[in-house]
């Protein structure tokens, strides 16, 4: 004796089936049991706006570090900066710390959630702002602990090794500056695994949602900054240094962008 196969499942194999085989214009409105994938990347519109925004915030947070400046009088006028000699700027000339790197991350990420404001709808600015406050805290912890063992590893090498870091033989000088250098690798791994984890739980908390976001390879591009901090320690005329110190803040415009373009799952 045969078993007849149950109706409902028949109906629901033969549905999946056809859902399958169908054209995504005859999938819409098709098939209640199968799962519509919905594309949650940012459309053109919104990448450039937001990149607008970010680009905005990041040059408003120049403009006022550039004016709060009390060791030299920077011009903030667009027209005269390039008028001028522009290696006399303030985006060639700064020495970008902590708190510059702090202050020019900021401005990024609230330029790119401004820029999500305008150009995205309103039920995915929550997760902008949830991103926000990930990459504010992807900048900050680990800037100040890379510059603080960074210190404390030039510190250890002065009292230790004072013949050596003056001395002429550049295998001494390189081992000399060891510690520092591991100080700033040191620095940057925890900072960036206690700032992922604090921003996660205070989101957490606040938003009662559990993102649990890791830390990705996109985050690594707000790192220049703590590279060329370690690099002042270690090589401070050093060429390559004065390079990658100038681009900081063009890496800082990464933060904003992922900030502003931002999805809810």
């Amino acid at each position: 004796m045969v078993v007849p196969v149950n109706d409902n499942i028949t109906a629901m194999y033969n549905s999946r089936a056809n859902y399958q085989t169908s054209t995504p214009a005859q999938q819409k409105g098709q098939c209640s049991t199968c799962v519509s994938k919905t594309d949650k990347s940012a459309t053109k519109k919104q990448k450039v706006g937001v990149a607008i925004c970010s680009t905005l915030g990041l040059a408003a947070s120049l403009m006022l570090l550039a004016k709060c400046n009390k060791k030299h009088s920077y011009t903030i006028n667009p027209l005269k900066m390039f008028k001028g000699n522009i290696k006399d700027s303030y985006l060639m000339k700064a020495d970008y710390k902590s708190k510059e790197v702090i202050a020019m991350g900021t401005g990024s990420i609230l330029g790119g959630l401004a820029g999500g404001a305008l150009f995205d709808d309103k039920k995915n600015m929550n997760a902008k702002v949830r991103e926000g406050i990930v990459q504010i805290a992807n900048i900050s912890f680990p800037i100040v602990s890379v510059e603080a063992l960074t210190y404390c590893g030039d510190m250890l090498s002065k009292k230790m090794l004072p013949e050596w870091l003056s001395s002429g033989n550049i295998v001494k000088k390189t081992a000399a500056k060891m510690p520092a250098a591991l100080g700033a690798m040191i620095g940057l791994v925890i900072g960036m695994q206690v700032g992922n984890k604090c921003s996660n739980k205070f989101n957490e908390k606040v938003f009662h949602k559990k993102d649990n976001r890791p830390v990705e390879w996109k985050d690594f591009s707000a790192h220049l900054d703590d590279i060329a901090v370690a690099s002042t320690f270690v090589a401070p005329d050093n060429i390559l240094t004065k390079l990658v110190s100038r681009a900081i803040p063009a890496a800082l415009f990464v933060p904003g962008y992922e900030t502003g373009t931002k999805k809810e799952i």
